[in-house]
């Protein structure tokens, strides 16, 4: 007969099989058998679980009450989806004649449709850190970036411009244009890659950009989001990427009114031959606006009469550097501050993260971990409810030339594109 185990012998088992003890040694070191050994290595390989078998069962919710009234439970509920406890409890009395004293409590009845699988386990949350910084202390401290929806221009088709504004100085740093499908379609991340490369280049990099949380900058759907590849090339290149609280005009209200100034000056009632010239006739009109143009927020002086020492940040950029630019170290220090919750996929057993696939084969299905990054070993580290190691995983898709998409050659021939393309080189 098997020797009964305590809960502390087979955490010690669980974790000196991850570690790649042999069932001897672990046997030997806990003073049991063996045969006791192998009976939860099989278990843990087949369920993952620690919990023992012996003794009285374990019993579900509602296991005290009839079956019948089980499965009325269910059937309630499977025919009216939106409905909780307390409306299911109300039915029965009502349709099929219970006792209020008869019947279980609304937390019963919620544990039990929890078990049955009508009710999802709540996603864990663990939100972007998020370093807002309310006041610009001097020109390129802080920079809001934003799209603007797409609109028709005459002879051309549709384009989206993606304008970036200094916050103190109010230089207009870029006004770049998308060429794109339709008025429902936004820039791509290059494209606001390529929009950043032009304005870093003129006017050196800034300490922050403050964008709102669109797809594009942030994974909306999920409640421990990872950070979205444009996010880590901006940490890569020593950029803070700071994510707006409440919606224009309290936050971004500026890179609000440069989209209508731009809307008016170099697209209302114009016709373009071609997407060169209208991004030159932008770029005309930045330059007037920077150089020339009085703004009554800096006493009707220009950006640039105002403030002329904001012609660049201090910090360089070029295509050609940006490869020696990228910190891999920035990067992984950033997702040190991280923790991310998913669940494992049925038939494949694996997560997904960051874009990238990881296989936890040794994981069951459905069973939500806990992931962390560790800076020493640059390794993810897969944990369970319980704070066990489950599994560690080399982290992909972070290197530089991910981070970058294309080559230095291939950047600066690509450079060179934008200023002499006809139609939108990208």
């Amino acid at each position: 007969m098997l020797r009964p185990t305590t809960h502390d012998q087979r955490e010690f088992i669980d974790n000196k099989v991850k570690e790649g003890w042999t069932s001897k040694r672990i046997a030997k070191t806990l003073g049991i058998s063996k045969r006791t050994v192998d009976k939860w290595r099989q278990r843990l390989k087949k369920n993952g679980q620690i919990v023992s078998k012996m003794g009285r069962p374990t019993q579900g919710a509602l296991s005290t009450y009839p079956r019948v009234l089980r499965n009325r439970i269910k059937r309630i509920r499977k025919n009216n989806e939106g409905w909780g406890p307390i409306s299911i409890l109300i039915e029965l009395e009502e349709g099929f004649n219970y006792k209020s004293s008869s019947l279980p409590s609304e937390s019963a009845v919620y544990l039990y449709l929890k078990q049955e699988g009508f009710i999802k386990e709540k996603e864990l949350c663990s939100p972007l850190p998020n370093k807002q910084i309310r006041k610009a202390r001097h020109p390129h401290h802080k920079w809001e970036m934003d799209a603007k929806g797409a609109q028709q221009v005459k002879e051309i088709g549709y384009q989206s411009l993606i304008d970036i504004k200094d916050v103190f100085s109010k230089i207009y740093c870029i006004s770049f244009p998308v060429a794109v499908k339709n008025y429902n379609t936004q820039p791509a991340t290059i494209h606001y890659k390529w929009a950043l490369r032009l304005a870093f280049t003129q006017w050196g990099r800034p300490k922050v950009i403050q964008v709102d949380k669109d797809s594009v900058f942030i994974e909306n759907a999920a409640k421990s989001p990872f950070p979205k590849p444009l996010h880590l090339w901006l940490i890569g290149l020593g950029i803070e990427f700071s994510f707006i609280e409440y919606s224009p005009p309290v936050q971004n209200a500026m890179i609000e009114r440069s989209h209508q100034t731009f809307y008016m000056q170099s697209m209302k009632g114009k016709a373009y031959k071609s997407w060169g010239g209208f991004f030159k006739n932008l770029l005309r009109t930045r330059k007037r606006l920077n150089e020339k143009y009085p703004s009554k927020a800096l006493a009707k002086k220009a950006p640039l009469q105002a403030y002329p020492t904001a012609k660049h940040s201090g910090s360089p950029y070029s295509v050609e550097q940006e490869k020696e630019l990228l910190d891999l170290k920035r990067i992984y220090a950033f997702l040190t501050q991280f923790k991310w919750y998913r669940t494992v996929g049925k038939s494949s057993r694996s997560v997904y993260l960051g874009g990238q696939v990881y296989y936890v084969k040794k994981v069951p299905p459905k069973r939500t971990v806990t992931i962390i990054f560790c800076n020493r070993s640059k390794k993810l580290i897969f944990h369970d409810v319980n704070e066990q190691i489950l599994v560690k995983l080399p982290i992909k898709g972070i290197s530089v030339e991910a981070l970058m998409g294309s080559s230095t050659i291939e950047l600066v021939s690509q450079y060179k594109k934008i200023f002499k393309a006809r139609k939108f080189p990208i």
